[in-house]
């Protein structure tokens, strides 16, 4: 299940919190693909709302980024990526009742959640 999937990754996400590259204390990048259950602009109002009503919470829970990437071949595929300073911030942002809503009524079924680490290899 989502819940169950969404456990186990945070579980191993914390396995790994003690990484660390160049001495800099490791950010957590979260990607979320779904399909949206509504249309894109009703989706998008509903998104919008919501987040504009939990970004102060989920800032201080340690939400540094937010962005939304919608496939333009796809109107109802999404991609939500946000960047985390600790994964307990992850886990208790995403796992309250608020969001699980939230993500019940955006989406259609459950999403793919995924917790990733910054990496010290090349870049540009």
């Amino acid at each position: 299940s989502g819940r169950a999937q969404h456990k186990e990754i945070t579980r191993s996400a914390t396995h790994d919190a003690a990484i660390t590259l160049g001495g800099r204390r490791v950010k957590y990048t979260v990607t979320v693909r779904a399909r949206l259950r509504e249309a894109p602009a009703a989706a998008k109002k509903y998104h919008d709302e919501v987040t504009r009503a939990t970004k102060d919470a989920a800032k201080q829970a340690g939400d540094l980024t937010h962005v939304v990437y919608l496939d333009p071949q796809d109107p109802k595929a999404f991609l939500g990526v946000d960047t985390w300073s600790s994964i307990e911030g992850i886990q208790k942002f995403a796992g309250s009742p608020q969001i699980r809503e939230f993500f019940g009524k955006l989406f259609e079924g459950e999403p793919e959640v995924h917790v990733w680490v910054d990496s010290d290899w090349n870049r540009w």
